[in-house]
């Protein structure tokens, strides 16, 4: 198989299928749900039915793609159960594992979220397509495909209160204006898109109304709307997470968890909400000892999400799927981070988060280079275009999808295929 590409939710579904048929001996396929517009959501179960049920031997959970756009993962997951599925016979780890262990993989939670992304007029949001919280768009800027030519970009504006410059050491990029530069050309730089009920003069960005995020509506320490964006009217109020809930809560032989996701390069592991002191001391070394050799094996650096990877320095993210496998269920779970452009470009080591609120510009010339080297379309040079609100702007900047959030497809498999040691490590 080519895995130097990524899957619709058709070519997913013939895949499994197909292997289904293929390696009937070791491969069922079934689903687990329905999303909200009705696609299936499909899982995999790999093991040696000749040696015992699957819910006779120890297993490992894989899923992937619950944010929409986050693609690699479902890649991933498809590699990983081809891997197993040819090496049955030919490697004797792989067939030892297959005898005596069990696979359970979803390689997209999120078929609808996908379907938007990989649509000739793509569509942003973060996970579920139901509208939420509210029936009805916001007022604001609403991020879409304008000139209809398959890519959302970003908008720049002349302004002369505007926070962003053309940028000293590269003419393409936009470069932050000093908080004390005054003098010369700015701009504001805003998401390709329309705004409803535009006043002719603020342009606010509103949230979208599809403001879901499958992975806070987890049972873990819940909280609504008003506490946890994202987090659903109730814990697994989505029938995609409900789905997940009720597969893991009938298959207590799951022993593992690996769930994939983009961007940074990372293994996360729990907790969100609380620092390391107080978890359960025993359980911490064990997952510090899963992790450093996770490390060695796949190249990325195994941090604690509270303490490497909060989006804010005083604000945790609650209903998170690995808290929740492993505070309710005893599950030992990691949030794998796939993928990181800056890491790829030569960035080393740089904070996570911290990063995007600062760092040198340079670093921003970096990765254009490495981008125009590598994959010259995930950079796109401003052009003029006529907005039908805001009227001369200019469109253009990182087409991020598939250089920022997803490798460029030249790239996916070497990405994806340094996880399969990680994961037959957790199996044996």
């Amino acid at each position: 198989m080519d895995f130097n590409r990524y899957f619709t939710n058709e070519e997913l579904q013939i895949t499994l299928q197909t292997w289904s048929a293929q390696y009937d001996r070791l491969c069922t396929t079934s689903r687990i749900g329905t999303s909200y517009e009705g696609r299936p959501i499909w899982i995999i179960t790999l093991t040696n039915k000749q040696t015992g049920s699957d819910l006779l031997k120890p297993a490992v959970w894989i899923d992937a793609n619950i944010h929409a756009t986050e693609l690699t993962g479902t890649t991933a997951a498809l590699f990983i159960a081809d891997s197993l599925l040819q090496g049955y016979g030919q490697d004797a780890q792989i067939t030892k594992i297959l005898d005596t262990c069990t696979f359970y993989i979803v390689p997209r939670i999120n078929p609808d979220g996908a379907e938007w992304a990989m649509s000739a007029n793509p569509r942003y949001v973060r996970s579920g397509v139901r509208p939420y919280p509210w029936k009805e768009k916001e007022d604001g800027l609403h991020e879409q495909d304008i000139d209809k030519d398959g890519r959302v970009l970003q908008m720049r504006i002349e302004d002369p209160h505007g926070d962003w410059k053309v940028s000293s050491l590269d003419t393409r990029l936009m470069e932050k204006r000093a908080p004390d530069e005054f003098g010369g050309k700015y701009y504001r730089l805003l998401p390709e898109g329309l705004v409803k009920n535009f006043d002719g003069d603020v342009i606010k960005l509103a949230q979208s109304p599809q403001g879901l995020d499958f992975n806070r509506n987890f049972p873990y320490q819940w909280r609504p709307e008003a506490e946890q964006h994202g987090a659903g009217p109730y814990p697994a109020s989505e029938p995609e997470i409900r789905a997940v809930l009720e597969f893991i809560t009938q298959h207590p032989n799951i022993n593992h968890a690996i769930a994939f996701h983009t961007f940074s390069r990372a293994l996360l592991r729990p907790f969100s909400t609380k620092p390391d002191d107080e978890m359960d001391s025993e359980d911490l070394w064990v997952y510090k000892k899963i992790g450093e050799i996770g490390s060695k094996l796949t190249g990325y650096r195994c941090v604690s999400t509270f303490h490497d990877f909060k989006y804010h320095p005083k604000k945790v993210t609650t209903g998170a799927f690995d808290d929740w496998m492993y505070d309710h269920l005893g599950i030992f779970a990691f949030t794998i981070e796939l993928w990181d452009l800056p890491t790829e470009a030569g960035i080393k080591d740089r904070k996570f988060i911290e990063w995007f609120r600062e760092h040198p510009h340079s670093e921003d010339v970096q990765i254009l280079k490495w981008v125009d080297q590598h994959a010259p379309e995930g950079y796109v040079n401003w052009y003029a275009f006529q907005h039908p609100q805001l009227g001369a702007v200019e469109l253009g900047g990182w087409n991020a999808t598939y250089t920022w959030g997803n490798p460029p497809p030249e790239f996916v498999s070497a990405e994806v295929s340094r996880h399969l040691p990680f994961v037959l490590f957790l199996a044996n």
